[in-house]
């Protein structure tokens, strides 16, 4: 037999090691998480951003959305743009 199954000692300390493995697991996937939701940031601020400095977004899905007259849902955008958003900008 090997020594690690027969001396309780050594169980115990493996054991451990074992907890604070999955711990440290948990805590990395964890922090991991608030990480991506911390770094995502507002939906479609690049063309609030854009909007903001009085120019368009020049991202090529957000053009497209654009001429179709909806926001770009890969950036954060709902969809179809408001009749309120699209009266402001014929104007």
């Amino acid at each position: 037999m090997r020594d690690d199954q027969t001396n309780p000692l050594l169980k115990r300390l493996k054991r451990q090691v074992m907890k604070m493995i999955k711990t440290l697991v948990v805590a990395v996937f964890a922090c991991a998480l608030l990480a991506g939701v911390a770094l995502a940031g507002e939906p479609g601020k690049c063309c609030a951003k854009a909007k903001a400095e009085g120019k368009t977004c020049d991202h090529k899905c957000c053009v497209a959305a654009a001429k179709d007259g909806k926001e770009c849902e890969k950036c954060g955008g709902k969809g179809e743009i408001k009749k309120e958003e699209k009266k402001e900008e014929k104007k």
